[in-house]
């Protein structure tokens, strides 16, 4: 009898190999490796697929795992949940198809909202859901909110809903949205640290911390100018749904602690009592709510349903493939700009500008829209991607910068040469400004006994030795650069959006801008969403059929093989062998990996703009 050869085992019995040796022999060619443990991969996942859940008669239930993202961080890594790391977000383009399809999808009726996790969402991506939930409530469908608690991100949604139910113990915590910091001044100075900063702008806040042991009155008067916006979003969107009004929503939060200890009742109680939700049912008793409304699931454990995963895949299947040529290119930029290659969730000076070369040579590509979602970052990256723009928009590509959640400082700047720019009213921008820091230890070194000494060829000691204090030269010299980095920073704006310099400055200085109030001030063009800004794309471009595409950055697949084995590795090694090695490792680690790698440490962030 023939013998059967590996991969006629593999066909009979895909876990075979698990019990031999015989896999390891391939190890001798990496790259057959690569593609047997794809392949393989592929083969058992086949054995545990089915078909698509059909939704009719069922209902929705859309359950997002944690907030709501312009961009997955890591998305990329396509072992993360072979490795068991399932995602922590959930993207909003996804959840945004799902909801318009699901809008006009005649075999969906109901829709269940889960939204215990989404903490963190920004308020822009909320406004662009909620609006998304508005179409949907308005073909008819019917929306139930169903929570333990609610966060004031998820009640926003919630709001949406025609029914809120929540637990009999839980609580709304919707206070009004605020900005805090710590400051470090009295500790640097208790430890003898001092850090010398560098800035221009009245309203550069982000180096504050360093300087002092409270926010600066201009910070506060900045702060609350875009707070105030959000907050009357917030309220005017919430108590619309509610049938309320926004002074109502006002005075439950400036009286919580007289109408939340009403005598005799719970604090759900009051908040029911209040209007905000519509039934307090704990969990087995919403469950069999849930049953008797939309019937029972068929192992009769919970009510029949469809995940909001399982309709996408679904969604996804029924697609007619697009034929169009002509293409537009929706470059995500979210996260901090940084120099180099980054992964997503974070933007790359090297990463982000090839994923703009890429598109501009294409000659398929008439378009980009920029889809900006950062608070900035170092001034070199931040500049290799706006000439890479320049290089596209001078081959005559439109340009069109979308602004989410926030696009300030970096995030302003990438954006800048746009030949329009769109954001949401509540989007976070501005912070036109510029600032350095650079510590020095001296202090806290001589106070210890340790004195740092020796001799130069030079007059002026330029090495920026934390070991000693600033040299006088060196710090000329950095806020010369920092004062022509802001110089540039409002000329460049100046010239992109056609506003006189000394007007420029006159709303930059770092100060902070709401969406509206930008459009207002002459630095966005026009309030919108995404689609919105692409819609406007093509009608620059004049494209008529078009294919709307989101170019990312490739994935090393041999890289993410080796660390998934070094992590299997590791797992089957005794603590105490590694405990030398992990430390070694990680001390290497620090060295290596420094998120904030401008070369001449100036950066343009706004730490003002995360809420």
């Amino acid at each position: 009898m023939e013998e059967k050869n590996f991969f006629q085992r593999l066909k009979e019995n895909p876990f075979s190999w698990l019990f031999t040796g015989e896999l390891f022999f391939l190890t001798l060619n990496s790259l057959f490796l690569i593609v047997v443990l794809v392949a393989l991969i592929s083969f058992i996942a086949s054995f545990f697929t089915k078909d698509f859940e059909d939704p009719s008669g069922k209902a929705l239930v859309l359950s997002p795992a944690g907030p709501i993202v312009e961009q997955i961080a890591g998305s990329n890594d396509p072992l993360a949940i072979i490795r068991g790391q399932l995602p922590t977000e959930l993207y909003v383009g996804d959840l945004l198809e799902v909801l318009d399809s699901a809008s006009k999808d005649e075999r969906v009726t109901d829709v269940v909202l889960k939204l215990d996790n989404i903490g963190g969402t920004g308020q822009t991506v909320l406004y662009d859901v909620g609006k998304a939930l508005q179409r949907l409530k308005d073909s008819n469908k019917n929306i139930i909110a169903v929570g333990d608690y609610y966060t004031r991100s998820a009640y926003y949604l919630a709001s949406f809903a025609d029914e809120i139910i929540m637990n009999t113990d839980g609580v709304i915590n919707m206070d009004g949205v605020g900005r805090s910091r710590l400051f470090f001044k009295s500790f640097l100075d208790k430890i003898k640290v001092d850090f010398n900063v560098f800035r221009v702008g009245t309203f550069k806040s982000a180096v504050e911390p360093y300087l002092g042991n409270e926010m600066s009155e201009p910070a506060k008067e900045a702060n609350l100018a875009y707070l105030n916006v959000l907050w009357n979003s917030y309220k005017d969107v919430v108590s619309k749904n509610r049938g309320m009004t926004p002074e109502e929503i006002q005075y439950l939060v400036d009286n919580a602690d007289k109408i939340l200890t009403e005598a005799g009742i719970s604090s759900a109680e009051a908040i029911l009592n209040y209007g905000l939700v519509d039934k307090l049912l704990p969990r087995t008793k919403t469950r069999n709510y849930l049953k008797e409304l939309f019937g029972e699931s068929e192992d009769k454990t919970s009510f029949s349903k469809i995940s909001g995963y399982e309709y996408f895949q679904l969604i996804q299947s029924e697609k007619s493939s697009e034929s169009a040529e002509d293409k537009i290119a929706v470059i995500v930029a979210r996260g901090t700009i940084v120099n180099g290659v980054q992964p997503p969730g974070m933007i790359g000076g090297d990463s982000t500008s090839r994923l703009i070369r890429e598109a501009h040579e294409d000659d398929q590509v008439k378009a980009i829209v920029l889809r900006v979602d950062s608070g900035g970052g170092g001034v070199f990256a931040s500049e290799q991607i706006r000439q890479e723009l320049l290089v596209a928009k001078e081959k005559g590509l439109t340009i069109i910068a979308s602004m989410g959640n926030v696009a300030a400082s970096g995030g302003y700047w990438i954006s800048a040469n746009a030949h329009e720019i769109w954001a949401s009213h509540n989007t976070i921008t501005g912070s036109i400004g510029i600032f350095g820091i650079l510590p020095t230890f001296d202090r806290a070194l001589n106070e210890i006994g340790i004195n740092s000494d020796g001799v130069k060829t030079s007059k002026l000691d330029l090495s920026g030795n934390s070991a000693q204090p600033l040299n006088e030269g060196l710090s000329k010299i950095i806020q010369s650069e920092i004062e022509y980095g802001y110089k540039r920073f409002i000329g460049l704006v100046s010239e992109a959006r056609e506003i006189p310099i000394k007007e420029v400055d006159k709303i930059a200085q770092g100060r902070v801008w709401a969406g509206s109030t930008a459009l207002e001030l002459g630095l966005i063009d026009n309030l919108g969403n995404l689609s919105d800004a692409i819609e406007r794309a093509a009608q620059i471009a004049e494209l008529g059929d078009f294919i709307t595409y989101y170019p990312s950055q490739e994935v090393d697949w041999k890289q993410q093989l080796l660390e998934s084995f070094s992590s299997t590795f590791k797992a089957l090694i005794p603590e105490f062998i590694l405990e030398n090695i992990v430390i070694k490792e990680s001390v290497r680690s620090l060295r290596e990996i420094d998120k904030f790698n401008d070369p001449k440490g100036l950066y343009i962030r706004c730490e003002n703009c995360l809420i």
